[in-house]
């Protein structure tokens, strides 16, 4: 009787707690490919017991049940939006994730992209609540009830000790995959850990810690000096003008590959003949995605783990290739055809040093793809700026960061200029295929400008990817299918995060293919040899991949904290070391015993500590 009459009192509480409790259910399925009823209430619902205990403080019905669906409506595009982002990241957002929903309107159409149907169960409750208040009676609906003070007390207190049990029970837990952390803490108890695991490694580093970080890490890296008379191609490029190409979505496997009898990449495959190829580099980004590609390309750092690293730190005085080429009196220049407030680029590039930037302004919007001018645009309005530069005498570093190959891939069909097989009709993988064959057309006609123009032999080609454009978690099984026939293996994270880098000196024919294991951190210190640019007393946490064959890199954000990639194996981590998964890095195989790498995992988290330190430490601008 006691039951019913709370029913009563306080009908829309256990509504909408058991509405909550199935969107619950159902959101952890999608995300963690299973539930448990039991550990679902005990980590999750503490949280919805206080918010709906408090609601019901609310005298008026009517006011009482917009809060209600309110709340709902909110929660229920919170779960979608955690589910898009895992789907496509293979990350459980936290707090900082959302706070960079300020991006989504530029990227609106791979949001939409990667929407899936399944996701509309959780409006359900939406059509059966409209339902439920038609066949209410006026009366009932409008009608103020006595509260049960002693129930929804009772409610609070169980609220706050469920809250507190499961807190308690993972305190001093770091557990470094963040969808198995979200799925044994809570959704909303692993957004807690983020912010106090976030304050936690703000530390920076003492004046003392500064001055002896770049002997540190050396030791860490486990790098012996090579003598300056023994360095290969020292110098090759010195004085030579820098043109840094950054490809958006570029991945190692489509370089040299065929479908069908053509070449995906006709023009980089020629290119290679005559350059230096670096083919097991590794993508190292974060949160900021593009923007940290350029990041680390230009500091060899690792990026903020938190945040976009152009919004946390871009309010610091970076040291950047851009300042060191000052130092050689050259002119910096960076292009990007979109907004350059995307990203925070408006701050970012003014602290690595860059001189002036191009964006949608200079661009406008001629030949849109996807989310900004084409590749060719972005080439041809930015090549009169450097003729002047060139025909002045003046040294430059030109930057450029490519779009067209942006997800979800959607080149006009005017541009399409592959022809793929009809299985790959419709296809993200056929899609994929077609814009980076695109990119590489349109970067083939730029190298011929630079030709016919006369500026090529005077001239240093870097061209790397900033990041996979495959994410295994957001193509469909056909499309796995597909990517075994064209790479002959299982579609793996080791071709996911694989990103081509390659150099090319204008006037020098060097053809040389490097198989080093190397990452984006790893990028700036290879060029400062080949241009002979001073990095003593620099710190930096990569290395040159010419002249140092044995390497240890991490990454995270893609891969759970302390993941690394040697000369041998690269490992992730699941809870810690002991649970984590290793593989043969230049097969794919599995390595069942990696304890002898334990040394490996505790130098990279190492690392990384040290690097988050050092961009805490630096001045603001």
């Amino acid at each position: 009787m006691q039951l019913l009459n709370h029913l009563k009192k306080h009908h829309l509480f256990f509504i909408f707690t058991g509405i909550i409790l199935l969107k619950l259910f159902f959101t952890r399925l999608l995300l963690f490919d299973s539930y448990n009823i039991f550990q679902t209430i005990f980590v999750e619902i503490g949280y919805f017991l206080i918010i709906f205990a408090l609601i019901e403080l609310i005298n008026s019905q009517k006011f009482k049940a917009i809060i209600y669906v309110l709340v709902d409506l909110l929660l229920t595009i919170l779960f979608i939006a955690v589910l898009i982002y895992k789907g496509y990241y293979g990350y459980i957002a936290n707090i900082y994730a959302f706070a960079l929903l300020d991006q989504v309107g530029t990227v609106q159409e791979s949001v939409v992209s990667l929407f899936d149907p399944v996701y509309l169960l959780l409006f359900v409750d939406f059509i059966i609540l409209v339902i439920y208040a038609i066949f209410r009676r006026k009366t009932e609906e409008l009608g103020n009830l006595n509260k049960n003070y002693k129930f929804l007390s009772g409610v609070l207190v169980i609220g706050v000790v469920l809250i507190s049990l499961n807190i308690f029970s993972h305190k001093g837990e770091q557990i470094a995959d963040s969808v198995l952390a979200a799925q044994k803490q809570g959704m909303f108890t692993y957004q807690i850990f983020s912010i106090s695991n976030k304050a936690a490694a703000e530390s920076a580093l003492t004046q003392n810690e500064f001055a002896h970080l770049p002997q540190k890490i050396q030791k860490l890296k486990e790098l012996n000096t090579i003598p300056q008379e023994e360095l290969k191609f020292l110098g090759i490029a010195e004085g030579k003008n820098v043109i840094a190409i950054q490809v958006e979505a570029l991945q190692d496997f489509t370089i040299g590959l065929k479908v069908d009898g053509q070449e995906v990449t006709p023009f980089l495959n020629e290119l290679l003949k005559s350059s230096l190829y670096f083919s097991n580099v590794y993508q190292q980004i974060a949160p900021g995605n593009t923007s940290d590609a350029e990041f680390i390309f230009n500091t060899s750092l690792y990026p903020s783990p938190w945040e976009a690293t152009a919004k946390t730190f871009a309010d610091r005085d970076i040291p950047s290739l851009a300042k060191l080429l000052k130092e050689q009196e050259y002119t910096s220049i960076t292009s990007h055809a979109n907004d350059v407030t995307f990203w925070n680029r408006n701050e970012l590039y003014p602290a690595l040093g860059f001189d002036r930037y191009y964006d949608i302004e200079f661009f406008g919007k001629e030949d849109v793809i996807g989310i900004g001018p084409s590749d060719e645009v972005l080439y041809s309005k930015v090549m009169p700026e450097l003729k002047k530069m060139y025909e002045n005498n003046e040294k430059f570093y030109a930057q450029f960061v490519s779009l067209s190959s942006h997800h979800p891939f959607k080149i006009p069909a005017t541009k399409e200029v592959i022809e793929l097989p009809t299985e790959f009709d419709s296809s993200i993988v056929g899609n994929y295929l077609k814009s980076v064959h695109y990119a590489d057309f349109a970067l083939g006609k730029f190298v011929q400008e630079l030709k016919d123009s006369g500026m090529w032999e005077d001239t240093v080609l870097i061209i790397y990817g900033d990041h996979f454009g495959l994410q295994p978690s957001a193509i469909a099984e056909g499309d796995f299918a597909l990517l075994k026939e064209l790479i002959g293996h299982d579609y793996h994270y080791l071709d996911q995060f694989n990103i081509p880098f390659i150099v090319t000196v204008g006037d020098q024919t060097i053809g040389e293919i490097i198989d080093t294991i190397g990452g984006q951190v790893d990028i700036m210190p290879t060029i400062a040899n080949l241009l002979n640019l001073s990095l003593d007393d620099s710190v930096y946490f990569g290395q040159d991949l010419v002249n140092y064959p044995d390497n240890l890199i991490g990454m995270r954000y893609y891969m759970p904290v302390g993941s690394f990639y040697n000369s041998e194996i690269t490992f992730k981590p699941k809870e810690a070391f002991e649970d984590g998964d290793a593989f043969n890095v230049y097969t794919n195989e599995v390595i069942s015993d990696y304890s002898d790498y334990e040394n490996d995992y505790n130098r990279i988290l190492e690392l990384m500590r040290l690097s988050d330190m050092y961009l805490n430490s630096l001045p603001i601008r």
